[in-house]
Parts: structure tokens; C-alpha cells; sequence
């Protein structure tokens, strides 16, 4: 049995529908339709994490069917400080804690070649991390070079420090065209017609935000009157 068979069978015996467990964990209906269907393929750890909390099972149960990660070795007493403090936080916490140790964990794999050479477009107008600035115009211009991860379809200039230490004021990003993000993943969003460079989240209440990575800025509430459109996923190297 797989992950999106064991989520389903805790669904029917809570007597909850997919819509109720979408809304409980604060993502889009079509997001958990689509993570489902992949069988987890490309679920975010915190989302896994907040469905597991909601359904009231632990993670190993959901995932593993109750098998957990075996590792091997002692416990260091780093592992065990980094439980400890994990333990101490809240959700807002856990969840920036488990999406670092996760990209760390993919950054610090052994090497694989994900980058081709390709002739792409890098926009002008740029995307910002800080105030908004105007929609994505149609001026650009063509970047050869070797360095192009495998899934991007454009690049495009970052404006502002919003989003420092983790991209950097005036950097070019590159962008994979797709049409949502999972929460906690950076993209670049169209918000009433303006382009801005953020990561996607949801507070406890469902409500849609795009969070800065400088905690100088305050995150940005979408409201329901608002037009908020994802443009891509930014390929962080």
C-alpha cells in the first residue's frame, strides 16, 4: 500500500473528505488532488508533516506504513541538540526547519548532473524581492550559457533584498514554468499584475501569503479580491 492509498483509508475512517483535509492543512484542493495522485512524488515535507498532525498519525505511519527510516550509528549529541530544539518550536518553526534540512540534504548529495547548455530568455523587467514592480513584459533577452538547470524555461533579474541571504539583490533566478507551488516553495508570482519573487505559504488559518526570506519584511496577505497567479518555480541551484 502506498502513501496516497493510506492517506484515503485515514480519510474514510476520520469521515472526512478530501476537501475537508485540504482546507484542515491549509493548501489548495487541487494541490493535495495532485500530490495524491503522484503518490507524494515532489510533497513538501511540511505539508506531509501537517497531514500527518491532521489525520493523527505519525509521519512513519503515513509514509512508511508504520515502517520507520532505519539509520545507522549512534546518535550524536548534535542529532540529539537538534531534536531538542526541534521539539521547542512551533509550526511556523517545524516547517522552516524541515524544508532547510531537506534542501540541505538534496544540495549535499553525491552530484548529478542537472544543468545543460541552452539558449534562453532572461527578462528585463525584473521580479521583486521588496516592493512590487510591474507585470512581466515581453523584453528580453537571449542568454547563452552552459549553467541552465535542465527544467527552466526563462530567467528572469531579481530586484531587492527580500529574499537575501538566499538570492541576492540584482542575481538572475531561473524559472520552470508551472502552474502551482507547493507551500514553502519559492516562485514568481503575478499579484494584482505585479511581479514578485517569494515563498508560498498558508498560516494556520488557510489564509494564502508570500513570505520573505529577510524576516525585515513582513509577509503579504492574499485576500480574496486580490488575482494571484503563479508564474514558475525557482530553481534554486
Amino acid at each position: 500500500m502506498g502513501f496516497s492509498q493510506r492517506v484515503l483509508e485515514y480519510i474514510r475512517a476520520k469521515d472526512l473528505t478530501k476537501s475537508d483535509l485540504a482546507r484542515a492543512v491549509g493548501i489548495p484542493y487541487t494541490t493535495l488532488d495532485s500530490m495524491l495522485k503522484r503518490d507524494s512524488d515532489g510533497a513538501r515535507l511540511d505539508v506531509i508533516f501537517r497531514i500527518a498532525s491532521t489525520l493523527g498519525v505519525t509521519v512513519d505511519e503515513l509514509v512508511y506504513g508504520g515502517r520507520a527510516e532505519k539509520f545507522s550509528g549512534p546518535v550524536s549529541e548534535d542529532e540529539r541538540t537538534l531534536l531538542s530544539n526541534f521539539r521547542k518550536t512551533d509550526q511556523r518553526g517545524r516547517s522552516s526547519i524541515l524544508n532547510l534540512a531537506a534542501f540541505e540534504a538534496q544540495t549535499s548529495a553525491p552530484a548529478v548532473s542537472r544543468t545543460r547548455r541552452a539558449r534562453i530568455p532572461v527578462y528585463d523587467a525584473p521580479a521583486a524581492a521588496g516592493a512590487a514592480l510591474p507585470l512581466l513584459t515581453e523584453s528580453f533577452t537571449m542568454s547563452d550559457t552552459d549553467d541552465i538547470p535542465e527544467k527552466a524555461s526563462f530567467g528572469i533579474k531579481i530586484s531587492g533584498d527580500s529574499m537575501e541571504p538566499l538570492i541576492a539583490d540584482q542575481s538572475v533566478v531561473w524559472v520552470q514554468r508551472v502552474p502551482e507551488l507547493y507551500d514553502s516553495e519559492i516562485g514568481i508570482f503575478l499579484l494584482n499584475g505585479e511581479s514578485l519573487c517569494k515563498k508560498l505559504d498558508h498560516d494556520e488559518n488557510g489564509v494564502c501569503r508570500l513570505v520573505s526570506v529577510n524576516s525585515a519584511y513582513a509577509p503579504i496577505r492574499v485576500l480574496d479580491t486580490d488575482e494571484l497567479k503563479v508564474v514558475g518555480r525557482v530553481l534554486l541551484k
